[in-house]
């Protein structure tokens, strides 16, 4: 056959014809089906309080060992009881490059507010300026009225 089948009680390999338990007589027939009944699934159970969910297969938390579901596997959603909070390294460092990063920001703020009104008017002011550069320059058909025109760079 093209693909072997590989029997899931005795792991032996089989063609088509022979690849069911009953065809080759498998010896663990038996005792797979006095332990687990086809209709029959295990489910875990969610350990968070108050959730009704169930898994096919097992989640577990690997810090608290417990089982949750989808919803609820992460430590953060199950308030786990070894949930480590991080606690704030070198916090008056912190605080103090905040207050200089403030003080520059506020300080470099109030300069570009400045600069920018003036700057405003004179990018303005250029941008016109430029503008008649171009039309003074500009070669085209003189027939056509000025409004008409286009002017590219």
């Amino acid at each position: 056959d093209f693909l072997p089948f590989v029997c899931d009680g005795c792991s032996g390999v089989f063609c088509l014809q022979h690849r069911s338990r009953d065809a080759h007589g498998c010896s663990e027939v038996n005792i797979r089906n006095n332990s687990v009944k086809p209709d029959q699934h295990r489910s875990y159970p969610c350990s968070y309080k108050g959730c009704n969910g169930k898994e096919l297969l097992p989640v577990l938390c690997p810090y608290c060992e417990k089982h949750f579901c989808l919803r609820h596997r992460h430590q953060s959603d199950h308030e786990c009881e070894k949930l480590d909070t991080p606690k704030p390294r070198m916090a008056a460092t912190q605080q103090l490059v905040k207050h200089i990063i403030g003080k520059y920001n506020s300080k470099k703020n109030e300069e570009a507010k400045s600069k920018k009104r003036k700057g405003a008017r004179n990018s303005e002011t250029a941008a016109k300026v430029a503008l008649m550069k171009l039309k003074m320059h500009a070669c085209g058909d003189k027939s056509l009225p000025q409004v008409s025109h286009v002017s590219f760079q």
